[in-house]
C-alpha cells in the first residue's frame, strides 16, 4: 500500500489547522476516530482545490484557509445529517449478512443496487436502459426533422444559441425560434419527457 501525504503543498499552518478541525469534527454528526485520515484528506483536498481563489485583497491567507475549511465541514457535517443520509437512522452494517428475495444469503453491501443508490443520491438521474431508450428515441426523432432543423440540433449539442446566432449572423430570437419549432417536432413524435 502506497503511503501518501495528504498535506504535501500546504504550509505549518494549514497543518495544523486541518488536523485541530478534524479532531473537532470526530464525536459529532457520526464521525468516528477511524474517519481521521479520510476527512483530513477531504479537508487538505479542498483546500489544495480553493487556494487559487485566494485574493490577498479581500484577507489574509489565514482567514480564507480558516474560511474554506469551515465551510467544507459545514457541507460534510449538513450531507451526513440530512434525513436521506442521517447517520442515525442507519443502525445496520454494510457487511451484515440478509437473505435476498430468492433466498440466497449475500452481505447488506451486495444487495445495493448501484444504479438505485447513485439515482437515490441524485448522481443519476436515469438508468442505464433508460439511457440507451432514450438515445434511441432522440436519434429517431432527429432523423425525421427537417434537414436544417437536424443540423442545428448538432450544433446545439455544442455551442450555446449565441455562439450559433453570432457564427450565422442572424438574431438569438431566430435561432431560438427554430429551437422551440424542433421542441414541438419532438413533442409530436411523443418526446415530451425529453425536451
Amino acid at each position: 500500500m502506497f503511503d501518501t501525504n495528504p498535506f504535501e503543498g500546504l504550509d505549518d499552518y494549514a497543518v495544523n489547522l486541518i488536523r485541530y478541525k478534524t479532531r473537532r469534527l470526530i464525536g459529532q454528526a457520526g464521525y468516528t476516530r477511524s474517519d481521521k485520515e479520510d476527512i483530513e484528506q477531504d479537508l487538505s483536498l479542498h483546500l489544495r482545490q480553493q487556494l487559487p481563489k485566494y485574493n490577498p485583497r479581500k484577507g489574509t491567507l489565514k482567514t480564507f484557509i480558516n474560511t474554506v475549511l469551515d465551510n467544507k465541514i459545514r457541507t460534510m457535517v449538513a450531507a451526513r445529517t440530512t434525513s436521506q443520509f442521517d447517520f442515525r437512522q442507519h443502525d445496520f452494517s454494510l457487511d451484515e449478512t440478509i437473505e435476498t428475495e430468492t433466498g440466497d444469503r449475500v452481505s447488506r453491501g451486495e444487495a445495493i443496487d448501484s444504479e438505485e443508490y447513485l439515482m437515490v443520491t441524485g448522481r443519476l438521474n436515469r438508468k442505464a436502459l433508460d439511457g440507451v431508450e432514450m438515445r434511441i428515441d432522440v436519434q429517431c426523432a432527429v432523423s425525421l426533422l427537417p434537414a436544417d432543423l437536424q443540423t442545428l440540433c448538432a450544433r446545439l449539442q455544442e455551442r450555446t444559441i449565441v455562439d450559433i446566432a453570432r457564427e450565422d449572423g442572424v438574431s438569438r430570437h431566430k435561432i431560438d425560434e427554430l429551437r422551440r419549432r424542433m421542441a414541438f417536432l419532438f413533442l409530436e413524435h411523443g418526446l415530451d419527457e425529453y425536451v
